[in-house]
């Protein structure tokens, strides 16, 4: 399926509804909702990926990884223009509780809802295949970021990737922009944050240690 395809015609909200049933199982494994997806553009794998995070669920352990490393995969794989979709086995073997999948779900309909409603094709420069595959790099980066151990800092580069996703999806190049800016803050915040913990840290260890 080429990437110009995006998502099958079929609507954001309306793909997170079907997979809203998967909530049901005591658990649900990353095979599995790649499988609900079907064979669906990269670019919405990587939002169904960056959702969890996005809406805060990186938070608890584990959940920031199993949702980050596949990004990575699938961002490098439309940087180079790879198809179909592919994902290690151990990757798809991860899972997460139903009912955390069904809050993501709860959680991201009513704003992707929202912003299905502004969605259109616009800047088309911005949604090329040139321009797909630097965003994807981008993304990648952001995956990144997501599959660390950094308290706070899952959330804004996932918002950011989700943006750059929707972007591509529509090809919408206004909502890219708004990715690009809100990748550009999440690195920045990041970085803000890593300094920060470094000169506490040191703050720390100069008034235990007289250093």
């Amino acid at each position: 399926m080429s990437p110009r395809d995006r998502s099958n015609h079929r609507s954001i909200p309306a793909i997170l509804t079907e997979l809203r049933q998967l909530g049901a199982a005591e658990r649900v494994t990353l095979r599995e909702i790649v499988g609900t997806l079907g064979d669906r553009a990269l670019a919405l794998v990587i939002l169904i990926c960056a959702l969890p995070n996005a809406v805060g669920l990186g938070m608890i352990p584990g959940v920031s990884t199993v949702f980050g490393l596949p990004q990575l995969f699938l961002a490098a794989q439309l940087a180079i223009g790879l198809e179909p979709l592919w994902l290690p086995d151990p990757l798809l073997r991860r899972s997460i509780s139903g009912a955390d999948l069904a809050r993501v779900v709860d959680s991201a309909l009513p704003h992707l809802t929202r912003v299905e409603r502004i969605l259109r094709p616009r800047w088309l420069a911005l949604s090329s295949t040139v321009a797909e595959r630097l965003l994807a790099a981008v993304m990648a980066v952001l995956a990144l970021i997501q599959s660390l151990p950094i308290p706070f800092g899952n959330q804004p580069p996932a918002i950011a990737a989700s943006l750059l996703a929707i972007g591509l999806i529509a090809r919408d190049g206004v909502i890219v922009v708004l990715g690009i800016v809100a990748a550009v803050s999440a690195v920045a915040f990041l970085a803000a944050l890593v300094l920060g913990g470094a000169t506490a840290v040191n703050a720390l260890t100069s008034h235990l240690f007289g250093g």
